[in-house]
């Protein structure tokens, strides 16, 4: 084994030892990024005088060509490592001077934000695109009659659209959670060296600025040590998680009921049981959910305890990171297309209405307008009248009679119109509800939203592939 780490203090290490405590498979992930920060340090270096331009020119140039990919060995623990290892044999002891003024400890830290930055735009990206098609089916469905649930149980008269777009606005807010986890993200720990600096005048400023960040995370220790930007990044998108998994009980309830229905593409049948169209897609996001939570849990457990600056227990937190990406991404996409196939059940809704009673709050309320009855006592009218209903009487009739008993004579024409579950969805305009009007209006909001959502994703793009390609385009001729 090569001595490039370990020198002449120490021996050589156990390779299992080796083995375990080597990062180099979730390395992979930061390959790219790692040259960008080493080319970004070495012009650094030579900015500050500590390096002279041949030998500059000489590391940019072999760093470059690294950007297509290089050797990846555990025997040198990580991607830092097996980096300069191979740069030492293709340009010889000059790649030295990459190891000074600079750490594995801050040289990770900024190349794990370098590649979630990237990595949180496309989660952006793809939650755009959900929460698109959320307004397409929604904008299709504005009148679709549709039925509110509590506890599980029928309980109001809305619309598909209505529905839809509570998760369309709770997904809103999943983007927001992302935007903020990428500006948290978007600050340079580079310079901090191992967590007290070094005696080369970086100027971590321009470091920062060749990158692409927006600015520092100004102390060396706090930029070494910190890993609070995975926990914002972990928890957006174990949210987006939790609002997906409640997306998916909600369609395998209604499933169920037979209210919604979904494409082929997205449910499978039984090996025994052919009649059957079973909602697995919706059944195996539920669950995931479950895994993306432990994962930001895990994370957030394996820096409980630790002391302040870098320990090496931080490296077992980047592959949480990654998978729960890799699985938002997945899941995020096969949604997109499950929401698309969504299909109401108006009929089977209208029936599910009438028998559940969902107007029974509208019946009371309608009492307690009309005859200046308190709401509660126009409560107990109705839940009596709704229990009669249940043992075999009619609801209408019930009501009238319990009025009487009251002292209330109520008109059987006007209690009928209001029973009517379709026309109840006419008579609400408060801001957020099931009429038409407000479900269209929410989505010319959403849309809106959605846009500057957008522009962000495109110009953090432009800003990062720009940053690149001045990286690339100068410093070694």
């Amino acid at each position: 084994m090569t001595d490039i780490l370990r020198g002449k203090r120490l021996e050589p290490m156990d390779d299992l030892a080796l083995k375990i405590t080597s990062s180099v498979e979730t390395d992979k992930r930061i390959q790219k990024a790692v040259v960008y920060v080493n080319m970004a340090h070495v012009l650094a270096l030579y900015n500050a005088r500590a390096i002279s331009k041949e030998d500059m020119s000489k590391i940019m140039k072999a760093l470059s060509e690294e950007l297509g990919g290089f050797p990846l060995d555990y025997r040198y623990e990580d991607v830092h490592m097996s980096l300069e290892q191979d740069l030492s044999l293709k340009i010889g002891e000059v790649a030295g001077h990459i190891g000074l003024a600079k750490s594995r400890n801050d040289q990770v830290a900024t190349a794990i934000r370098l590649e979630l930055k990237e990595e949180l735009l496309s989660v952006m990206e793809s939650l755009e695109s959900l929460i698109e098609n959320i307004l397409n089916v929604a904008s299709e469905n504005v009148k679709t009659f549709f039925i509110t649930f509590t506890h599980l149980q029928p309980a109001q008269a809305s619309t598909g659209a209505h529905w839809l777009l509570s998760y369309a606005w709770a997904l809103l807010r999943d983007l927001e959670r992302l935007k903020l986890a990428y500006s948290i993200t978007d600050m340079s720990p580079m310079g901090s060296a191992a967590n007290a600096g070094s005696l080369v005048p970086v100027d971590r400023y321009e470091e920062a600025d060749m990158l692409g960040f927006s600015g520092l995370v100004e102390n060396t220790i706090d930029a070494v040590s910190t890993r609070d930007f995975i926990f914002d990044a972990l928890y957006s998108i174990t949210s987006i998680s939790l609002n997906l998994s409640k997306l998916s009980a909600d369609i395998i309830s209604f499933m169920s009921l037979g209210i919604l229905d979904l494409d082929d593409k997205f449910v499978s049948t039984s090996s025994i049981m052919p009649q059957k169209r079973n909602p697995v897609v919706a059944e195996i996001v539920r669950a995931k959910s479950a895994v993306l939570t432990s994962n930001l849990i895990g994370a957030m457990e394996i820096v409980r305890g630790l002391n302040s600056s870098y320990n090496l227990d931080l490296q077992e937190i980047t592959p949480r990171l990654w998978a729960s990406i890799d699985e938002v991404s997945s899941i995020l996409k096969v949604m997109s297309g499950m929401v698309l196939g969504i299909k109401f059940n108006e009929n089977k809704a209208e029936e599910l209405a009438k028998k559940a009673f969902v107007i029974a709050s509208d019946l009371a309320e309608f009492i307690s307008l009309k005859f200046g009855v308190p709401f509660r006592e126009a409560h107990h009218i109705v839940g009596e009248a709704v229990k009669s209903s249940e043992a075999g009487g009619e609801l209408i009739s019930s009501l009238i009679e319990i009025l009487k008993q009251n002292g209330i004579n109520a008109d059987a024409q006007e209690l009928t119109q209001v029973i009517n579950p379709v026309s109840s969805i006419e008579k609400k305009i408060t801001a957020g509800g099931p009429h038409p009007k407000e479900s269209i209006r929410q989505i010319n909001m959403i849309n809106l939203k959605l846009k500057e959502f957008e522009d962000f994703v495109n110009l953090s793009k432009r800003k990062i592939e720009k940053t690149y390609q001045m990286m690339i385009n100068k410093g070694w001729y």
